[in-house]
């Protein structure tokens, strides 16, 4: 006699208690993200515009850095439920790609302090606007993941691509 079992597959549940806490964790973490690149992102278009000094702005470009870093830490520790997990992975990716940002306008503010150097070389400034477009384009792509997140219902794809938004809506 043969026997055919089914098993449900994990994905298909999610606890809503679960899902709940995880967006609510979520959101703490992203409306502290979205301050920390503005801040980031506005201090490079400030060097950019040389309307600043580098030696002006470390304090506040290292202190944004370190929370990042303590946020993009926090994030790869936490768990999301199963089917979001290919897009808290994509989150946290770009959360670094911000963090990479931070660092490498920092990296533009250490060419000016070397010796013989000013920050109307076309070093820093090419640090800085590198910099400012991941800080940018990282935090673009972090919204469209947020959204997803926010908006996901149970059985509905978890995508945030252009494809995924048009399913959604249905056109």
């Amino acid at each position: 006699m043969s026997v055919a079992m089914f098993r449900r597959r994990s994905s298909d549940h999610v606890d809503a208690g679960q899902l709940s806490a995880y967006r609510k964790a979520m959101g703490s973490h992203i409306e502290r993200i979205e301050v920390l690149c503005d801040t980031a992102s506005e201090i490079a278009d400030d060097l950019r515009r040389r309307s600043r000094e580098p030696d002006e702005i470390a304090e506040r470009l290292a202190k944004a850095e370190s929370e990042l870093d303590d946020i993009a830490l926090s994030i790869a520790e936490q768990l999301a439920p199963e089917p979001l997990r290919a897009l808290h992975a994509e989150f946290d990716a770009n959360l670094e790609r911000a963090l990479r940002g931070v660092v490498t306008i920092e990296r533009g503010c250490g060419l000016t302090r070397m010796p013989h150097a000013s920050i109307y070389d076309e070093g820093p400034q090419a640090y800085w606007k590198r910099g400012y477009l991941n800080i940018i384009h990282a935090q673009m792509r972090m919204r469209e993941i947020a959204e997803v997140l926010y908006a996901w219902k149970v059985g509905a794809p978890a995508e945030a691509s252009v494809a995924g938004r048009v399913h959604q809506i249905g056109a």
